[in-house]
């Protein structure tokens, strides 16, 4: 390319580039433009006038944004309440933090979405209809003061407690929630259940529509006729139940829970005296520990907590004809809790012994050359007379014995009148005097030695032969 020639080609795209500028000056607008970096926005055709321009007329409906890629999390409302999301199988850090958010399910008074939070795995259909009425009812709320509570633990699972008060005239009721442990810091949601003391109404009435006590009776309490129904309830409902009637002296209810094959009714009344005897109450807080859970055997160990000191009792449960059942029962600790309060003393202290012909008996003790109750006696005596005051066809047997001081004469005469003592006891308790019979053994059975191997006196063996002994022939 000639000189010329470049001259005349960068003078042609001069005077383009001056039209040009000519041109937007004249057609074109200002629009002023933020600092900074600007988003890229695509503005669909037919959609570039201003809809709020009055001079700009009709203009379309702007077309749906299209769907993002990613979800918008909205900021909530800080004056508006949160409402507690479905949770089923969601995690939670604490049994706390999940009951907390159960509390505000429930605070609801909706069953529908009570179960849609927990699952609707997690609550059976047998106590479906008592967890319904709990809910939903207008006269009972959570208890401000202690809403929750802790009823046992295991290496797997925690049970907690919704505690529910009535506003007025009803009684407190409970709702349980089992949590799976998934992790030290992992809980779930797992299962809802109710107190023995309301299941088992709601069992009769899925089981027969038509029977008449179960039908009448309300979802909170059982027909009082009848023993509680144990058909679908797990192990640590049972062994909650047991628990509880042991330390209310129900007898009836605790015989129910329990398998009379493996467990006499004299052991089951000897646990009575005995923790009506220390003043035991359930613990407040985790009365219950779970040692052991498979599919056929449970081992729980009952907490109790009096003023002067703790112990516990353990139950062992297994299936009796496909129903839980306490079937093992041990007290060793309740008895040396009693030895403790005791300080000792020339009277023995524990309320049962085993039978040389098998099984067991209830024993009462007497001071030296003594055939009058002790107040400890008249405790035990009222536990009995409660067992016997419940059918007039229970009998009992009460053999009288005595330590080897004085004649062989003396001692039948004194054994005598223990026996005749309890009897009489039990006569001014109300009970049958044909549901009593007395017999006396002097001091031929011994349960310890009166002396010890180098003749000398054995006053704490005598202190165990100087009792009463009684058999309860249901």
């Amino acid at each position: 390319m000639t000189k010329h020639t470049a001259f005349i080609f960068f003078g042609i795209i001069l005077a383009g580039l001056i039209g040009s500028l000519i041109w937007f000056n004249m057609k074109g607008e200002v629009v002023e433009v933020p600092d900074g970096p600007q988003p890229f926005v695509k503005i669909p055709e037919g959609e570039l006038s201003d809809p709020q321009d009055p001079e700009a007329g009709a203009q379309p409906e702007p077309k749906p944004a299209a769907k993002p890629e990613k979800s918008v999390v909205s900021t909530p409302d800080p004056e508006k309440p949160t409402e507690p999301e479905p949770a089923a199988g969601q995690v939670y850090s604490s049994p706390e933090e999940a009951m907390k958010a159960l509390s505000a399910a429930v605070g609801k008074k909706n069953f529908d979405e009570f179960v849609n939070f927990v699952g609707p795995a997690a609550v059976a259909e047998p106590v479906k209809p008592g967890v319904k009425t709990i809910i939903e009812s207008p006269q009972l709320k959570l208890n401000s003061e202690k809403p929750m509570s802790e009823i046992s633990k295991s290496a797997t699972a925690v049970r907690w407690a919704l505690n529910f008060i009535p506003e007025a005239g009803a009684e407190a009721k409970q709702i349980y929630a089992d949590l799976d442990v998934k992790s030290k810091d992992a809980f779930a949601i797992s299962k809802i259940s109710l107190p023995l003391a309301i299941a088992s109404v709601d069992v009769k009435k899925a089981a027969s529509a038509t029977d008449a006590p179960a039908a009448t009776a309300t979802p909170s309490e059982p027909a009082a006729a009848d023993p509680p129904s144990v058909e679908g309830v797990d192990a640590l409902t049972i062994a909650h139940a047991f628990s509880k009637a042991v330390v209310g002296r129900n007898f009836k209810a605790a015989r129910a829970l329990s398998d009379p094959a493996t467990v006499t009714d004299e052991r089951v009344a000897a646990l009575m005296i005995a923790i009506e005897e220390g003043k035991f109450q359930l613990k407040e807080e985790r009365p219950l520990v779970v040692t052991l859970s498979r599919d056929d055997i449970t081992w729980v160990l009952t907490r109790v907590q009096s003023e002067g000191a703790g112990s516990e009792f353990a139950l062992e449960l297994g299936r009796v004809e496909d129903k839980w059942a306490v079937n093992g029962l041990t007290f060793s600790k309740v008895l040396a809790a009693l030895s403790d309060q005791a300080g000792g003393g020339n009277v023995a202290y524990s309320p049962i012994v085993e039978d040389p012909m098998g099984g067991d008996s209830l024993v009462l003790y007497f001071e030296f050359d003594q055939s009058g109750l002790s107040p400890r006696g008249n405790r035990q005596l009222a536990i009995i007379a409660d067992i016997l005051s419940q059918g007039a066809e229970r009998v009992i047997r009460i053999n009288g014995h005595a330590d080897s001081m004085g004649t062989d004469d003396y001692n039948a005469v004194l054994s005598d009148k223990r026996a005749a003592a309890i009897r009489q006891g039990l006569i001014s308790m109300g009970v049958s005097p044909d549901q009593v019979v007395t017999e006396a053994f002097g001091e031929t059975k011994p349960r310890r030695p009166n002396f010890n191997p180098d003749g000398t006196d054995n006053p704490t063996g005598r202190s165990q032969n100087r009792r009463a002994e009684v058999y309860l022939d249901f």
